[in-house]
């Protein structure tokens, strides 16, 4: 079993346009399309994220520096703005600070939904400066795009590495010199007090946002529960489902989900989309093999398997509920899954129809998911 590198081309969003379309016709590449496509036309890019949906900007308000001295304390403006050129808003669900080698900290924040084009303003202050030289800040932003009952969440990480004056006003400049461990691909260098010094003499200085450099922080997502399991894995949208138990006819090839939406659909109606078919057709035999008279209480399209934030969820679609491991639930309610655990299409006949969850994973990241169909009725 060897882990599929998704790897989409620009061409992929030609293609994708193409409403039954499952493959790029230029590059063969699978389409796995955003969840809202219908609203941004995009692809997923190669780790998962929407780059149109999901397009945050962090940016420091240069026209705020002062000078830093030792003992002193230093405020940074921080601008978070969506980026998206499309109607889809940016939800920002938690904003952390950490200074050099402290403990992080929460921001609290005053707003959660950004629109697109949208900024927001907020004050970071740090604590006091105790030593001349280089002082460095970290940032985390936890942040999410919606879509009806869905979302997915994403950290993103930026530092800020500054120098701290001397106490003294006539000793010497402090250069920003950086070792390895100081600085990395998500760091900013600021300089607040060569901008105060540059603004003195009456040199002409930038007013304009300084933009942050970030990068993904994937770690932290599945650490903090954001994304993933407890475990440590990740379901990714290109996730290969395989089909035990069922027949021939009543199941699709094994592969990953490729429908414009991104779900895979399951219930009575025969496989295939005309007239709302499903991916997966359910089916009640009785012990001699016939099928049974319960099958009739199974609804047309009965629940679907969709991923989110790196976990497979089911959506119950049938007014008659469902269950997994025992537990109802009913039209319309969401259900995370997990490694085996079991769905029972009928919530009064919880025996008669089964469907065993099993994941099987490379590291951390689940690349095949099992669905194991058993039947006694």
């Amino acid at each position: 079993m060897s882990s599929f590198q998704y790897a989409p081309k620009a061409c992929c969003s030609r293609s994708a346009e193409i409403s039954d379309a499952g493959f790029c016709g230029e590059c063969g590449e699978p389409l796995i399309r955003c969840m809202a496509f219908q609203e941004c036309h995009s692809v997923l890019d190669s780790t998962g994220k929407c780059p149109v949906c999901v397009r945050p900007e962090l940016s420091l308000d240069a026209g705020a520096a002062s000078t830093v001295r030792e003992g002193g304390k230093l405020a940074l403006p921080l601008i978070i703005r969506n980026g998206s050129h499309v109607g889809r808003p940016l939800f920002v669900t938690g904003l952390w600070t950490k200074e050099d080698d402290s403990h992080w900290t929460e921001i609290p924040l005053d707003f959660e939904r950004l629109d697109p084009e949208a900024a927001a303003n907020v004050g970071i202050r740090t604590g006091v400066l105790d030593h001349a030289g280089i002082h460095r800040i970290d940032v985390r932003i936890a942040i999410a795009t919606r879509y009806q009952w869905r979302e997915e969440a994403f950290v993103l990480t930026s530092s800020i590495v500054f120098p701290v004056e001397s106490k003294d006003p006539d000793g010497p400049v402090t250069n920003i010199t950086l070792t390895a461990d100081q600085i990395g691909a998500g760091t900013t260098i600021y300089n607040p007090t060569r901008i105060e010094q540059d603004r003195s003499r009456g040199i002409e200085t930038n007013t304009r946002a300084i933009p942050l450099k970030t990068q993904r922080a994937d770690k932290v997502e599945t650490d903090s529960g954001l994304r993933g399991y407890d475990d440590g894995k990740v379901v990714p949208r290109w996730v290969s489902f395989a089909w035990k138990g069922f027949a021939e006819e009543d199941h699709p090839e094994e592969g990953i989900i490729l429908d414009a939406a991104g779900l895979l659909y399951l219930g009575r109606n025969a496989v295939g989309r005309a007239e709302d078919g499903n991916d997966a057709r359910l089916v009640v035999n009785a012990r001699d093999g016939s099928v049974s008279k319960l099958t009739g209480s199974i609804s047309r399209q009965h629940f679907s398997f969709y991923t989110e934030s790196g976990r497979l969820c089911l959506r119950v679609d049938s007014q008659f509920g469902l269950r997994v491991n025992g537990d109802a639930y009913g039209r319309t309610k969401t259900v995370t899954l997990h490694d085996g655990d079991v769905i029972s299409p009928l919530r009064t006949h919880p025996d008669a129809l089964k469907i065993k969850v099993t994941f099987e994973a490379e590291r951390d990241n689940v690349t095949r998911i099992v669905l194991n169909r058993t039947s006694n009725a």
